[in-house]
């Protein structure tokens, strides 16, 4: 009996023994061993979380990822330039897979996603850009004359006139204009029509831009009084010996000179236009051999706006003398420019920022997100400045904590080659929205969609890609990025970024590899 009891005294402190020692353990593990101690034992990627190290383990789909990124960074056509990944759990920032992640590229137009997330955080998704209709003198209701001028008081918004929203289109935009004039009972304007663009900077090209940037399509600067995006259409119709060119809508005063040549053994058409804002001396060059369209810079939008106004205002019947549109900018100039109290009558109104923001990002608008930069700088300091609005977002993320060391803003959509960012700040970045349930929504509906919408439609067809991953895409010469959300194979919300500089594919080659990417991205379990 007694070598029983002690047999069974024996198992019970043994049991405890062991209870005790695992415990020991475990808690050596959690506080004393280092984490790379512990990467060691478990054979797994170590990344930060609440200040411990937390243990990811190393997939074969992560590691087929890895084999994808090291063929980028080990490739001859990348020797002589830089390659940046990051990739991150969307609600941890757990890092999953990382190269060069902390080192500074040119993000070309994925830079856009810090302008337009800091824009919704900011001033909200139901912001909108406002632009008033004011006059000064007094209004004779005998005759229904106003004697004094009508001002047209911009705000930047860059949808004034825009072809791209419902009742924001010239026509309707004018209509509704000569509508408010008319309700006010004026028939008659003794004064001019004058443009009042004086909310933003002056120069509307940031700097760091480089002149075939101005000279071309894309290269469109913002004004605080903006119209029909600050481009006119040109249209050329070629004949035998001669490239005939039209300008839509006519734009007052400006001088384009032709010299459009026509070469019938041409692959693709293209010109573009030399001339600095303001100037309305312009002239086209390029090479055709078929008809073309393509856009160019309006020389001074405001201008542009209040001789569009006084036009419309004389085919309805209501007078304006003869030298009827100005500028405030050109009254300065002349020293004829006298403040006088102004009453505002009438405010046009932008669609929602959620909507400036969806088609910024979705065809990669560069004019929109200048416009949106300095209205963070209004925001912040009353005035619209790139150098501004550049301060707002460094505010920001300041505020969020973030490292910014290699960050280099130099305007709002990325056309800058001055621009620099890692792969990690735009990680991080992606992470804090992903955290602002104001405008997270918005901000990832924003992003194109693989296979389907935007600039990455014809990316990852019929992979897990196609419809899961969402990015911004940035693309210029020796310059290739994408950064944006995918979701895993389990629904796991991810963000990453890649960017490669100084590259030597050709634009197609760089797009494939990068592919590859996202679609082993989207595969991960």
């Amino acid at each position: 009996m007694n070598t029983f009891w002690n047999k069974k005294i024996s198992i019970k402190y043994v049991v405890l023994l062991k209870l005790l020692l695992i415990s020991i353990f475990a808690i050596v593990l959690y506080f004393v061993i280092p984490a790379e101690s512990v990467k060691k034992i478990t054979g797994v990627i170590a990344s930060k979380i609440k200040g411990k190290k937390v243990e990811i383990v190393d997939s074969p789909g992560l590691k087929k990822l890895k084999l994808a990124i090291d063929s980028i960074v080990n490739a001859d056509e990348i020797i002589a330039g830089s390659f940046a990944f990051s990739l991150v759990t969307a609600d941890s920032n757990i890092v999953l897979a990382e190269y060069n992640s902390g080192h500074s590229l040119v993000p070309a137009s994925v830079q856009k996603i810090v302008t337009t997330g800091v824009a919704l955080a900011r001033l909200g998704n139901n912001f909108h850009f406002t632009t008033t209709l004011q006059y000064d003198g007094k209004i004779d209701p005998a005759t229904h004359t106003l004697n004094g001028n009508i001002y047209i008081r911009g705000g930047g918004d860059p949808s004034l006139g825009s072809d791209e929203f419902e009742g924001t289109k010239i026509d309707n935009l004018m209509e509704t204009w000569i509508k408010a004039i008319r309700k006010m009972g004026i028939d008659s304007i003794t004064g001019s029509i004058i443009g009042d663009a004086e909310l933003f900077e002056q120069d509307p090209i940031p700097a760091g831009w480089a002149w075939e940037d101005v000279e071309s399509w894309y290269g469109i600067g913002a004004c605080g009084l903006n119209f029909h995006e600050n481009t006119y259409d040109i249209s050329i119709t070629c004949t035998k010996n001669s490239a005939i060119c039209k300008v839509t809508p006519a734009i007052a005063d400006l001088n384009l000179h032709n010299q459009i040549c026509i070469n019938p053994s041409l692959t693709k058409n293209y010109m573009y236009v030399l001339g600095a804002p303001y100037m309305n001396e312009r002239v086209l060059l390029g090479e055709v051999n078929s008809d073309y369209e393509e856009k160019s810079a309006i020389p001074d939008p405001a201008d542009a706006c209040a001789s569009t106004l006084k036009n419309y205002l004389r085919q309805n019947g209501i007078g304006v003398r003869d030298s009827g549109s100005t500028t405030v900018r050109k009254l300065k100039l002349l020293g004829k420019y006298v403040k006088a109290e102004r009453k505002s009558f009438h405010t046009t109104y932008s669609p929602p920022l959620a909507s400036l923001v969806y088609y910024t990002n979705n065809v990669s608008q560069n004019f929109y997100a200048e416009c949106i930069l300095k209205a963070l700088s209004v925001n912040s300091c009353g005035y619209g400045s790139t150098s501004g609005g550049v301060n707002a977002v460094i505010n920001y993320w300041k505020e969020k904590k973030l490292d910014l060391r290699g960050f280099y803003m130099t305007d709002g959509s990325g056309v800058s080659r001055y621009n620099g960012i890692t792969a990690k700040q735009l990680t991080d970045m992606l992470v804090v929205y992903t955290k602002d349930a104001s405008m997270f929504n918005t901000f990832y509906n924003s992003l194109p969609v693989a296979g389907e919408s935007g600039t990455i439609r014809k990316l990852a067809k019929e992979t897990a890609a196609q419809g899961n991953l969402r990015a911004k895409s940035g693309f210029m010469s020796r310059v290739r990025s994408y950064t944006g959300y995918v979701r895993s194979k389990k629904g796991k919300l991810l963000a990453f970024s890649m960017m490669a500089n100084n590259h030597s594919w050709d634009p197609i080659g760089i797009r494939n590899k990068m592919e590859k990417l996202m679609v082993l991205m989207a595969e991960l379990e």
